[in-house]
């Protein structure tokens, strides 16, 4: 696997997780308001955070010294045009942060440094304040990455380069028609999705408060919503894809093997937001044959790469962005280690109007198996 395939590879997860998306049912309370000349206007806020990182395996026991510190610089824009997706999330603010973080081991773990884009959706809103999810996803720098001689104790992020999660529920209160208040609670997660091991991942639960400032007039007005929504076609849809991956298994610094997807889906729109489905996988997995043949009591007994899985499917559509969440059961599956259920979360971008990209990390449960990058075609 070359240097450029990895580097891909880790670009890709930055959009995971528009992942997460939580807001298949936005509840707005009160007015809604946006500025009476029709344009996006610029909002800009910082916001400082303190929390802590979660210990979720024993590897962190040792490693966590300290609470975790960490600044945020935030860029965003108010959507406002009268289009369908605008419309259906109450006009959300889109826009892209910058994260610094000290994740309480400077020597070990070293520092964060992320980029990433987000969507904020309001699930409440007034004249005074508002109440809203954020969903983020990007890159991430971690400094100081598991190495054999020099940091053999990290033993939880194998890679320098991290995909980046981000959700959190946020408070603003208005002070001023323009100056804004904002206190947050979330996580961030940051992995590099089984590409480099070891591959814990890093969870930082954090509070956090900061201002924001709107840029543009005075008023916000917010289009209400057309009387008449458009119509719903709620015929099946048939979707089939392909998809391929490199991931990395225990020793750390060993060989990168290759896995592929072949999956066939059945989609049926359930509403304006929401698609329900029912799939066929076909996986293809080289490493499993190496963890076969680890176990000295596997040694003479039949194996297959090949894993067979049917899944239930779920599909939030955000403009021309699918939001993937899978949850699957292995119909073939020689190596049991993984147990017998399998998840699926990314995205499907629609490039051309039946065709489109796919990014989904797949799962078991929370352990990160590889990162699904392909292509889809969905047929009418």
């Amino acid at each position: 696997m070359n240097l450029k395939m990895g580097i891909t590879n880790k670009i890709f997860r930055l959009l995971l997780l528009l992942s997460a998306v939580l807001v298949n049912n936005n509840l707005v309370l009160g007015q809604d308001f946006i500025n009476s000349d029709g344009k996006e206007e610029l909002i800009v806020g910082a916001n400082a955070h303190y929390g802590w990182v979660i210990v979720h395996h024993a590897s962190f026991r040792n490693l966590i010294t300290g609470h975790t510190r960490a600044f945020e610089v935030n860029i965003g824009k108010q959507t406002i045009h009268k289009n369908s997706w605008n419309e259906y999330y109450r006009y959300p603010t889109v826009g892209i942060s910058y994260y610094f973080a000290d994740i309480g081991n400077p020597a070990q773990l070293g520092y964060v440094d992320a980029l990433y884009s987000w969507i904020n959706f309001p699930l409440v809103r007034s004249k005074a304040q508002t109440f809203s999810f954020r969903l983020g996803t990007g890159l991430g720098y971690i400094t100081k990455k598991f190495d054999r001689v020099e940091n053999y104790k990290n033993e939880v992020i194998g890679s320098h380069i991290n995909g980046v999660m981000h959700f959190n529920f946020m408070n603003a209160f208005n002070l001023t028609r323009q100056l804004a208040f904002y206190t947050n609670i979330g996580i961030t997660h940051l992995s590099n999705g089984a590409y480099k091991t070891p591959n814990l991942g890093i969870n930082i639960c954090t509070g956090s408060a900061g201002f924001s400032y709107r840029f543009g007039k005075d008023t916000l007005h917010f289009p209400k919503h057309r009387e008449r929504l458009p119509f719903i076609n709620k015929k099946w849809h048939y979707n089939l894809l392909i998809a391929g991956g490199a991931k990395e298994v225990v020793p750390p610094d060993g060989q990168k093997f290759f896995v592929y997807t072949v999956s066939a889906l059945a989609l049926r729109k359930m509403g304006y937001k929401s698609s329900l489905g029912l799939g066929l996988d076909y996986f293809h997995d080289a490493s499993l044959q190496a963890l076969h043949l680890g176990d000295s009591n596997n040694i003479g007994k039949p194996f297959t790469t090949g894993r067979v899985g049917i899944y239930a499917a779920h599909e939030l559509q955000i403009n021309k962005v699918n939001i993937v969440m899978n949850i699957g059961y292995y119909l073939l599956d020689d190596y049991k280690a993984n147990g017998a259920i399998y998840n699926r979360l990314g995205f499907k971008y629609y490039f051309l109007q039946n065709l489109c990209a796919n990014v989904t990390l797949k799962t078991h449960w929370a352990k990160a198996d590889f990162l699904e990058l392909g292509i889809g075609y969905k047929i009418k």
